[in-house]
Protein backbone atom coordinates (compact mmCIF):
# COMPACT_ATOMS: atom_id res chain seq x y z
CA UNK A 1 0.00 0.00 0.00
CA UNK A 2 1.45 4.06 -1.05
CA UNK A 3 -0.86 5.71 1.31
CA UNK A 4 -4.64 5.17 0.58
CA UNK A 5 -3.73 2.96 -2.72
CA UNK A 6 -4.49 -0.28 -2.00
CA UNK A 7 -3.73 -3.42 -4.31
CA UNK A 8 -7.32 -5.13 -4.80
CA UNK A 9 -6.25 -8.28 -7.00
CA UNK A 10 -5.34 -11.33 -5.61
CA UNK A 11 -5.22 -15.17 -6.53
CA UNK A 12 -6.85 -16.04 -2.72
CA UNK A 13 -8.03 -13.54 0.24
CA UNK A 14 -8.11 -15.16 3.96
CA UNK A 15 -10.64 -13.48 6.22
CA UNK A 16 -8.75 -14.65 9.78
CA UNK A 17 -4.96 -14.04 11.14
CA UNK A 18 -5.22 -17.13 13.04
CA UNK A 19 -3.40 -20.64 12.99
CA UNK A 20 -5.76 -21.80 10.70
CA UNK A 21 -5.77 -18.22 8.15
CA UNK A 22 -1.46 -18.65 8.60
CA UNK A 23 -1.18 -22.42 8.06
CA UNK A 24 -3.41 -21.66 4.10
CA UNK A 25 -1.79 -18.82 3.70
CA UNK A 26 1.57 -20.63 4.19
CA UNK A 27 0.67 -23.58 1.94
CA UNK A 28 -0.34 -21.15 -0.98
CA UNK A 29 2.47 -18.42 -0.77
CA UNK A 30 4.52 -21.86 -1.31
CA UNK A 31 3.02 -22.62 -4.61
CA UNK A 32 3.92 -18.94 -5.78
CA UNK A 33 0.09 -17.63 -5.15
CA UNK A 34 -0.70 -14.09 -4.45
CA UNK A 35 -2.38 -14.54 -1.09
CA UNK A 36 -3.94 -11.56 1.48
CA UNK A 37 -4.88 -11.95 4.43
CA UNK A 38 -7.04 -9.66 6.32
CA UNK A 39 -7.88 -9.30 10.18
CA UNK A 40 -10.39 -7.38 12.26
CA UNK A 41 -8.33 -7.15 14.75
CA UNK A 42 -4.80 -5.05 15.43
CA UNK A 43 -2.39 -7.80 15.79
CA UNK A 44 -1.28 -9.37 17.95
CA UNK A 45 -4.38 -10.33 18.88
CA UNK A 46 -5.77 -12.73 21.82
CA UNK A 47 -7.89 -16.05 22.14
CA UNK A 48 -9.40 -17.55 24.82
CA UNK A 49 -7.51 -21.37 24.46
CA UNK A 50 -5.63 -23.77 26.78
CA UNK A 51 -2.31 -22.77 25.03
CA UNK A 52 -0.88 -25.91 24.69
CA UNK A 53 0.83 -26.98 21.67
CA UNK A 54 0.39 -30.59 20.93
CA UNK A 55 2.54 -33.28 19.59
CA UNK A 56 0.50 -33.37 16.15
CA UNK A 57 0.08 -28.94 16.30
CA UNK A 58 4.54 -29.19 17.00
CA UNK A 59 5.42 -31.37 13.89
CA UNK A 60 2.94 -28.91 11.52
CA UNK A 61 4.49 -25.72 13.16
CA UNK A 62 7.99 -27.09 12.66
CA UNK A 63 7.58 -28.47 9.30
CA UNK A 64 5.93 -25.49 8.02
CA UNK A 65 6.96 -22.25 9.99
CA UNK A 66 10.32 -23.57 11.76
CA UNK A 67 11.15 -23.76 15.37
CA UNK A 68 8.70 -22.02 17.94
CA UNK A 69 10.91 -19.23 19.20
CA UNK A 70 11.59 -18.78 23.42
CA UNK A 71 9.51 -15.08 23.06
CA UNK A 72 6.43 -17.18 22.39
CA UNK A 73 6.75 -19.76 25.32
CA UNK A 74 5.01 -18.80 29.45
CA UNK A 75 6.51 -20.27 33.12
CA UNK A 76 6.10 -22.85 32.81
CA UNK A 77 7.48 -23.88 29.60
CA UNK A 78 6.05 -27.72 29.02
CA UNK A 79 3.25 -28.78 30.49
CA UNK A 80 3.13 -32.82 31.89
CA UNK A 81 -0.84 -33.16 30.69
CA UNK A 82 -4.17 -32.79 31.42
CA UNK A 83 -5.64 -33.44 34.23
CA UNK A 84 -9.77 -34.06 34.80
CA UNK A 85 -11.06 -33.74 37.76
CA UNK A 86 -14.71 -35.44 38.17
CA UNK A 87 -15.23 -33.90 41.12
CA UNK A 88 -13.05 -32.22 43.61
CA UNK A 89 -11.50 -35.13 45.08
CA UNK A 90 -10.64 -37.67 41.93
CA UNK A 91 -8.88 -36.60 38.67
CA UNK A 92 -7.34 -38.79 35.69
CA UNK A 93 -3.99 -37.59 33.97
CA UNK A 94 -3.62 -37.43 30.40
CA UNK A 95 -0.05 -37.21 30.37
CA UNK A 96 2.25 -35.51 27.23
CA UNK A 97 4.78 -37.46 26.40
CA UNK A 98 8.67 -36.50 25.05
CA UNK A 99 8.85 -34.33 27.89
CA UNK A 100 5.59 -32.52 27.93
CA UNK A 101 3.85 -29.97 25.43
CA UNK A 102 4.77 -26.16 25.11
CA UNK A 103 2.93 -23.89 27.24
CA UNK A 104 2.56 -20.44 25.22
CA UNK A 105 0.39 -17.38 24.46
CA UNK A 106 -1.90 -17.53 21.76
CA UNK A 107 -1.30 -13.71 21.00
CA UNK A 108 2.80 -14.43 20.57
CA UNK A 109 2.62 -17.63 18.65
CA UNK A 110 -0.39 -16.51 16.40
CA UNK A 111 1.69 -13.46 15.65
CA UNK A 112 4.29 -15.53 14.92
CA UNK A 113 3.03 -17.82 12.45
CA UNK A 114 1.44 -15.47 10.56
CA UNK A 115 4.24 -12.66 10.21
CA UNK A 116 5.93 -16.19 8.66
CA UNK A 117 3.52 -16.95 6.75
CA UNK A 118 4.53 -15.26 3.41
CA UNK A 119 1.32 -13.43 2.62
CA UNK A 120 0.54 -9.88 2.51
CA UNK A 121 -1.51 -9.07 5.59
CA UNK A 122 -3.80 -6.12 6.99
CA UNK A 123 -5.21 -6.10 10.47
CA UNK A 124 -7.72 -3.82 11.57
CA UNK A 125 -10.04 -4.74 8.45
CA UNK A 126 -12.96 -6.60 8.35
CA UNK A 127 -15.01 -8.11 5.60
CA UNK A 128 -18.42 -6.79 5.15
CA UNK A 129 -19.89 -8.76 2.57
CA UNK A 130 -19.43 -10.41 -0.53
CA UNK A 131 -20.95 -11.61 -4.19
CA UNK A 132 -19.79 -14.58 -6.08
CA UNK A 133 -20.03 -14.10 -9.71
CA UNK A 134 -18.79 -17.44 -10.38
CA UNK A 135 -15.53 -16.11 -12.05
CA UNK A 136 -14.12 -14.22 -9.50
CA UNK A 137 -15.79 -13.17 -5.74
CA UNK A 138 -15.97 -9.14 -4.65
CA UNK A 139 -15.26 -8.42 -1.19
CA UNK A 140 -16.43 -5.32 0.64
CA UNK A 141 -13.74 -4.81 3.14
CA UNK A 142 -13.69 -1.85 5.77
CA UNK A 143 -10.25 -0.50 6.89
CA UNK A 144 -10.82 1.27 10.32
CA UNK A 145 -7.84 3.62 10.33
CA UNK A 146 -8.39 5.40 7.35
CA UNK A 147 -12.42 4.78 7.62
CA UNK A 148 -12.13 3.34 3.81
CA UNK A 149 -14.88 0.86 2.52
CA UNK A 150 -12.62 -0.82 -0.30
CA UNK A 151 -13.81 -3.25 -2.24
CA UNK A 152 -11.05 -6.54 -3.56
CA UNK A 153 -11.43 -9.22 -6.21
CA UNK A 154 -10.08 -12.62 -5.39
CA UNK A 155 -10.19 -16.10 -7.51
CA UNK A 156 -10.82 -18.35 -4.07
CA UNK A 157 -12.05 -17.11 -0.32
CA UNK A 158 -11.28 -18.87 2.63
CA UNK A 159 -12.93 -18.27 5.83
CA UNK A 160 -10.57 -18.57 8.97
CA UNK A 161 -12.74 -16.43 11.14
CA UNK A 162 -13.44 -18.72 13.96
CA UNK A 163 -16.94 -19.93 15.27
CA UNK A 164 -18.52 -16.09 14.57
CA UNK A 165 -18.28 -16.88 10.73
CA UNK A 166 -20.21 -13.63 8.67
CA UNK A 167 -19.02 -15.67 5.74
CA UNK A 168 -20.72 -18.64 6.77
CA UNK A 169 -23.85 -17.06 7.90
CA UNK A 170 -24.35 -15.31 4.18
CA UNK A 171 -23.38 -18.42 2.33
CA UNK A 172 -26.40 -20.85 4.37
CA UNK A 173 -28.41 -18.82 6.92
CA UNK A 174 -30.52 -21.50 7.22
CA UNK A 175 -27.68 -23.81 8.69
CA UNK A 176 -26.43 -20.85 10.85
CA UNK A 177 -30.31 -20.36 11.97
CA UNK A 178 -29.69 -23.82 13.69
CA UNK A 179 -26.58 -23.49 15.44
CA UNK A 180 -26.82 -23.45 19.29
CA UNK A 181 -24.35 -21.16 21.21
CA UNK A 182 -22.14 -20.82 23.94
CA UNK A 183 -20.31 -17.95 25.78
CA UNK A 184 -17.03 -18.62 27.35
CA UNK A 185 -15.55 -16.59 29.83
CA UNK A 186 -11.75 -16.02 31.65
CA UNK A 187 -10.04 -14.27 34.32
CA UNK A 188 -6.59 -13.43 34.59
CA UNK A 189 -5.21 -12.66 38.09
CA UNK A 190 -2.32 -11.65 39.52
CA UNK A 191 -2.14 -14.67 42.80
CA UNK A 192 -1.38 -18.24 43.27
CA UNK A 193 -3.03 -21.79 44.44
CA UNK A 194 -2.42 -25.14 45.47
CA UNK A 195 -3.30 -26.66 41.89
CA UNK A 196 -0.13 -28.17 40.26
CA UNK A 197 0.86 -25.61 37.57
CA UNK A 198 2.79 -28.12 35.06
CA UNK A 199 -1.15 -29.46 34.22
CA UNK A 200 -3.91 -28.20 32.56
CA UNK A 201 -6.78 -28.69 34.57
CA UNK A 202 -10.39 -29.48 33.94
CA UNK A 203 -13.28 -29.62 35.77
CA UNK A 204 -16.16 -31.56 34.72
CA UNK A 205 -19.02 -31.38 37.27
CA UNK A 206 -21.97 -29.68 35.53
CA UNK A 207 -22.58 -27.10 39.12
CA UNK A 208 -19.48 -25.38 37.28
CA UNK A 209 -20.26 -24.96 34.26
CA UNK A 210 -22.38 -26.21 31.26
CA UNK A 211 -19.08 -27.65 29.07
CA UNK A 212 -16.58 -27.70 31.82
CA UNK A 213 -14.52 -25.27 34.10
CA UNK A 214 -10.83 -25.22 33.42
CA UNK A 215 -7.90 -23.62 35.54
CA UNK A 216 -4.01 -23.19 34.12
CA UNK A 217 -1.15 -20.92 35.13
CA UNK A 218 1.02 -18.87 32.56
CA UNK A 219 3.99 -16.57 34.26
CA UNK A 220 2.42 -16.72 37.88
CA UNK A 221 -1.30 -15.77 36.22
CA UNK A 222 -3.84 -17.72 37.60
CA UNK A 223 -6.27 -18.42 34.97
CA UNK A 224 -9.75 -19.93 34.86
CA UNK A 225 -12.97 -19.91 32.95
CA UNK A 226 -16.42 -21.83 32.21
CA UNK A 227 -18.85 -22.01 29.54
CA UNK A 228 -22.52 -21.64 29.55
CA UNK A 229 -25.36 -22.05 27.22
CA UNK A 230 -25.77 -18.78 25.34
CA UNK A 231 -28.63 -16.69 27.12
CA UNK A 232 -27.84 -18.26 30.67
CA UNK A 233 -26.56 -16.48 33.81
CA UNK A 234 -22.72 -17.69 33.42
CA UNK A 235 -21.91 -15.35 36.77
CA UNK A 236 -23.70 -18.10 38.98
CA UNK A 237 -21.82 -21.32 37.40
CA UNK A 238 -18.29 -18.81 37.62
CA UNK A 239 -19.06 -17.45 41.06
CA UNK A 240 -19.10 -21.54 42.58
CA UNK A 241 -15.99 -22.30 40.42
CA UNK A 242 -14.03 -19.35 41.98
CA UNK A 243 -15.64 -20.62 45.64
CA UNK A 244 -14.74 -23.59 44.81
CA UNK A 245 -10.80 -23.43 43.66
CA UNK A 246 -10.57 -20.81 47.07
CA UNK A 247 -11.78 -23.44 49.45
CA UNK A 248 -10.41 -26.40 47.73
CA UNK A 249 -7.39 -25.14 46.53
CA UNK A 250 -6.14 -22.92 47.97
CA UNK A 251 -6.35 -19.91 45.57
CA UNK A 252 -5.60 -16.59 46.31
CA UNK A 253 -6.65 -13.75 44.06
CA UNK A 254 -4.40 -10.70 44.12
CA UNK A 255 -5.00 -8.34 41.37
CA UNK A 256 -7.54 -8.83 37.96
CA UNK A 257 -4.87 -8.40 35.12
CA UNK A 258 -7.48 -9.46 31.89
CA UNK A 259 -10.29 -10.52 31.23
CA UNK A 260 -11.96 -12.16 28.02
CA UNK A 261 -15.03 -13.79 26.49
CA UNK A 262 -15.71 -15.60 23.49
CA UNK A 263 -18.63 -17.73 21.56
CA UNK A 264 -18.73 -21.01 20.12
CA UNK A 265 -21.10 -23.34 18.67
CA UNK A 266 -22.27 -27.00 18.28
CA UNK A 267 -21.09 -27.95 15.30
CA UNK A 268 -17.77 -29.96 16.31
CA UNK A 269 -19.70 -31.67 19.06
CA UNK A 270 -23.12 -32.58 16.29
CA UNK A 271 -20.40 -33.30 13.55
CA UNK A 272 -22.38 -30.77 11.63
CA UNK A 273 -19.34 -29.18 9.51
CA UNK A 274 -19.50 -26.72 6.80
CA UNK A 275 -16.77 -26.70 4.13
CA UNK A 276 -17.63 -24.21 1.69
CA UNK A 277 -19.67 -23.57 -1.19
CA UNK A 278 -18.28 -22.64 -4.73
CA UNK A 279 -14.95 -21.54 -4.20
CA UNK A 280 -15.23 -20.37 -0.74
CA UNK A 281 -13.76 -22.36 1.70
CA UNK A 282 -13.92 -22.74 5.45
CA UNK A 283 -11.44 -23.84 7.84
CA UNK A 284 -10.83 -24.36 11.14
CA UNK A 285 -13.64 -23.41 13.63
CA UNK A 286 -15.45 -21.52 10.83
CA UNK A 287 -15.78 -25.28 9.09
CA UNK A 288 -16.50 -27.04 12.64
CA UNK A 289 -13.09 -28.26 13.39
CA UNK A 290 -12.34 -28.05 17.19
CA UNK A 291 -11.62 -30.73 19.46
CA UNK A 292 -13.41 -31.81 22.45
CA UNK A 293 -11.87 -29.84 25.64
CA UNK A 294 -10.94 -26.70 23.15
CA UNK A 295 -7.47 -27.96 21.90
CA UNK A 296 -8.69 -26.78 18.40
CA UNK A 297 -4.82 -25.56 16.73
CA UNK A 298 -3.88 -29.11 15.59
CA UNK A 299 -6.87 -29.16 13.08
CA UNK A 300 -6.73 -25.09 12.50
CA UNK A 301 -3.46 -26.00 11.34
CA UNK A 302 -4.13 -29.32 9.11
CA UNK A 303 -7.61 -27.47 7.86
CA UNK A 304 -5.71 -24.50 6.83
CA UNK A 305 -2.79 -26.74 4.64
CA UNK A 306 -5.85 -29.17 3.13
CA UNK A 307 -7.88 -25.80 1.99
CA UNK A 308 -4.38 -24.94 0.88
CA UNK A 309 -3.70 -28.22 -1.19
CA UNK A 310 -7.44 -28.27 -2.79
CA UNK A 311 -7.06 -24.75 -3.97
CA UNK A 312 -3.73 -24.87 -5.55
CA UNK A 313 -4.74 -28.07 -6.95
CA UNK A 314 -7.96 -27.16 -8.50
CA UNK A 315 -5.94 -23.75 -9.85
CA UNK A 316 -3.37 -26.30 -11.43
CA UNK A 317 -5.76 -28.60 -13.17
CA UNK A 318 -9.28 -26.85 -13.36
CA UNK A 319 -10.96 -29.87 -10.71
CA UNK A 320 -13.24 -28.79 -7.89
CA UNK A 321 -11.25 -27.12 -4.86
CA UNK A 322 -14.30 -27.68 -2.56
CA UNK A 323 -14.65 -31.49 -3.68
CA UNK A 324 -10.91 -31.91 -3.26
CA UNK A 325 -11.26 -30.42 -0.15
CA UNK A 326 -14.05 -32.45 1.15
CA UNK A 327 -12.09 -35.16 0.40
CA UNK A 328 -9.09 -33.88 2.21
CA UNK A 329 -10.78 -33.58 5.57
CA UNK A 330 -11.98 -36.74 5.63
CA UNK A 331 -9.71 -38.10 8.49
CA UNK A 332 -9.96 -34.67 10.37
CA UNK A 333 -13.85 -35.09 10.53
CA UNK A 334 -13.76 -38.64 11.45
CA UNK A 335 -11.35 -37.41 14.31
CA UNK A 336 -13.01 -34.56 15.41
CA UNK A 337 -16.13 -36.56 16.23
CA UNK A 338 -14.29 -39.03 17.63
CA UNK A 339 -12.76 -36.60 20.03
CA UNK A 340 -16.06 -35.42 21.45
CA UNK A 341 -17.24 -39.07 21.57
CA UNK A 342 -14.61 -39.63 23.81
CA UNK A 343 -15.18 -36.99 25.90
CA UNK A 344 -18.79 -37.38 26.14
CA UNK A 345 -17.31 -40.80 27.96
CA UNK A 346 -14.73 -39.44 30.20
CA UNK A 347 -17.14 -36.77 31.69
CA UNK A 348 -20.05 -39.09 32.18
CA UNK A 349 -22.40 -36.75 29.73
CA UNK A 350 -21.82 -34.58 26.24
CA UNK A 351 -19.77 -31.80 26.96
CA UNK A 352 -21.68 -29.12 24.80
CA UNK A 353 -25.00 -27.45 25.90
CA UNK A 354 -28.22 -28.59 23.79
Amino acid sequence: MIGNIYKTNYDIVIIGAGPSGAAAARGLANEGLEVLVLEKKKLPRYKICSGIIFKKSQDITEKYFGKIPSSVYVKPEFLKGVRLWSDIEHFTDWPFSNGGAPNIWRSEYDYWLIKNAGAEVRDCWSLRGFKDSGNYITLECYEVSSNETVNITTKYLISAEGSLSLIRAKLDPEFEKNLKWFIAYQNYYEGDSDLDPYFYHGFLELQYGEVYAWFSVKDGLQIFGTAVKKGFQLYPYLNKYTEMLEERFGLKLKKLVKKSACMGNDMCSTGRFFLGKGNVLLVGEAAGFLNAFGEGISCALSTGLFAAEAISKGIKSGDDALALYTELTKQERKQTRASWKLGAKIAGRDLMPT
